[in-house]
């Protein structure tokens, strides 16, 4: 890798993609030729092979958290949609928008966030084939297929085709961000000065844990995240793993602990450049920015917050 980094060299192969679109794509070698190549050779291409494969996934990314965004008013009062992929791994067509109400829990907002990533992702790609730029999902397509071959079986799996990649993705976006608020707010419960808005902006404002994470590679992010969890209850945060830091302008903000990804080994290489939706191609706010500070405002809309409070009281 250069000087600059992977993250910077995939956010300037976004741009040049988008703004040159199918123009600015080379011929892609063969996976024979590739492994005619010298080693020195084959790391070299494969390593800015990686880069565009990232920077290709940004746009279907984007594209699906964007249309999540620009239609939330159509599935009100939460923008959310029961596709049923949390319960039966199906994508249904229409689905109907959750009802107020329904999110009675942080389990039940991380399923409802699953489900409507899914079917914006689906639509996404439904989209897109469909539009001038179709040549995103046949380049993504024949990326994967040479970043199959001779690689591990979990990571074939990952990469079967790009709905499957990109979902990677999306769902840890989706699923790990709802943990991270729940976790934040239990550490803000206690804090009576602060009501349910402030807290919200607190959770909006404490992304770097969720960065952190989405910088880790595919073999990483399991034990960090296993690392992150709680014994009990099963399935969620560890509180102990983070801090709750007051700014020197006042305001607070919550982090990992200093020492919490370096006790779990997660060490970051960039065999695989972390999530696919950490880049925008516009060079906006991210796709998981954008997830995580939706997921900020939808644990103050369904009321979750002051549940929170009203259990430390």
């Amino acid at each position: 890798m250069t000087a600059e980094g992977p993250g910077p060299r995939v956010s300037l192969r976004a741009r040049e993609l988008r703004e040159q679109g199918s123009a600015a794509l080379a011929p892609l070698p063969t996976a024979d030729q590739l492994a005619g190549e010298a080693r020195a050779r084959r790391v070299e291409l494969l390593g800015d092979l990686r880069v565009e494969l990232y920077a290709v996934s940004s746009f279907v990314a984007d594209e699906a958290v964007r249309r999540a965004r620009r239609l939330a008013p159509s599935y009100p009062p939460y923008g959310l949609v029961r596709s049923m992929h949390s319960t039966t791994r199906m994508v249904v067509a229409d689905p109907e928008p959750v009802a107020r109400g329904a999110i009675d829990s942080f389990r039940a907002l991380g399923m409802a966030c699953v489900d409507t990533t899914v079917f914006h992702l689906h639509a996404a790609f439904a989209e897109l084939r469909h539009s001038d730029d179709a040549w995103v999902l046949s380049r993504l397509d024949a990326l994967l297929e040479l970043f199959r071959e001779g690689a591990p079986k979990r990571v074939q799996e990952r990469m079967r085709d790009p709905v499957s990649f990109v979902y990677g993705g999306l769902h840890f976006g989706t699923g790990v961000c709802v943990q991270l608020a729940e976790v934040m707010s239990r550490l803000l419960a206690p804090m009576a000065g602060l009501d349910a808005r402030e807290r919200s902006l607190v959770i909006a404002a404490s992304i770097r844990p969720a960065l952190r994470l989405a910088a880790l590679n595919v073999d990483q992010v399991v034990g960090a995240y296993q690392y992150l969890q709680a014994q009990e209850p099963a399935g969620w945060m560890d509180a102990e793993r983070f801090e709750v830091v007051r700014l020197d302008d006042g305001r607070w903000r919550i982090d990992l602990r200093d020492d919490a990804l370096s006790a779990s080994d997660a060490r970051t290489t960039w065999a695989t450049l972390g999530c696919p939706a950490r880049i925008s191609p516009t060079g906006g706010p991210s796709p998981i920015a954008r997830l995580w500070s939706w997921c900020a405002e939808l644990t103050e809309a369904t009321g979750l917050l002051d549940r929170e409070g009203d259990r430390r009281r």
